[in-house]
């Protein structure tokens, strides 16, 4: 469920970096141990609320207990590298936390639609501004952390080149048509629309005039160049028999009502070139080599640790 890397530019490979990292009670019932850490129900709930603000869509998994599983080891993870980070000192810049916690208000309002939805939610589900602030810093510390410990290596030319040539098939531009339609409710309009353009009528007068599709009537029926995948089958597969400028197509039936569809033009299929996807290629590759380098350190700090988790079959 990494949600941090839809939030914020704070993924960190396999860990999701979120609050909950507080001083356990001794109360506290405890679900896991990192080098003799306390991971406690009340850390997961936590999680578990955050997570529930910042993805609404996510209440069905929530409500599994494999996600309660799986968000304890990924905290058990992230205690982890915690103790790292203390070990060596390392502390985020001040500047860079602060910007992080408003970066990730800010999207949420934007998110919601209005601050006052947001606070309705995080009341709903018992999140405070200082959770969701503590989820940032977090992220923000832990990022900094391993971007120290486990830089990746730099993508080459010749790594962006060969990606290139292995994947030509994902640079493909397909087929495109421009083309316009006058869109009505009844066959008898259509056909009575279709004689008068046969016989000369000005194709985007009538759209203009008579098409129910208002959004592309407004252009005389033009719905600009497009694959024929965006549209429905019937009006596709009628498109795609039209082979001249100006032709056009018989009346044509789709779940929307009745189409006369004019070709206005054709692109061919084409293949983006190297020099206009490569620095798309490069962030790809440089992305996987950031995650392939902290997998890795992870998996060597983890072999090391002693890290025990237990969430119980009942759920609070």
């Amino acid at each position: 469920m990494s949600r941090v890397a839809k939030l914020l530019p704070l993924a960190i490979g396999s860990v999701l970096l979120v609050a909950g990292c507080g001083t356990p009670s001794a109360a506290a019932t405890t679900w896991g141990t990192v080098n003799g850490h306390a991971i406690t129900q009340a850390d997961v709930t936590t999680r578990m609320n955050v997570i529930l603000v910042l993805d609404p869509q996510a209440a069905s998994q929530v409500k599994q207990r494999s996600t309660w599983v799986s968000e304890t080891k990924e905290l058990a993870t992230e205690y982890l590298v915690a103790q790292q980070a203390a070990k060596a000192g390392y502390k985020a810049p001040a500047k860079t936390v602060s910007a992080s916690e408003s970066q990730l208000t800010s999207y949420l309002v934007s998110s919601y639609g209005t601050k006052a939805k947001l606070q309705a939610a995080m009341t709903k589900n018992h999140v405070t501004q200082a959770d969701l602030n503590a989820y940032a810093a977090s992220a923000t510390q832990l990022q900094g952390y391993l971007a120290k410990v486990a830089p990746p290596k730099a993508t080459t030319d010749a790594q962006v080149q060969s990606f290139y040539k292995s994947n030509l098939s994902q640079f493909a531009q397909p087929e495109e048509y421009d083309l316009a339609h006058i869109l009505v409710k009844t066959k008898a309009q259509a056909d009575s629309i279709l004689a008068q353009l046969q016989q000369g009528a000005s194709f985007s007068a009538l759209a203009k005039k008579y098409s129910t599709d208002t959004g592309s009537a407004k252009n005389g029926g033009d719905l600009g160049y497009q694959p024929l995948s965006t549209y429905v089958t019937a009006f596709a597969d009628a498109a795609a028999k039209l082979t001249k400028v100006g032709q056009l197509s018989p009346v044509v039936h789709s779940q929307y009502g009745y189409h006369i569809i004019k070709l206005l033009g054709i692109k061919a299929a084409t293949t983006q070139p190297l020099s206009a996807v490569s620095s798309e290629i490069k962030a790809y590759l440089q992305q996987q080599a950031s995650q392939t380098a902290i997998n890795t350190y992870l998996g060597k700090l983890t072999a090391k640790a002693t890290i025990k988790t237990s969430v119980p079959t009942k759920l609070p």
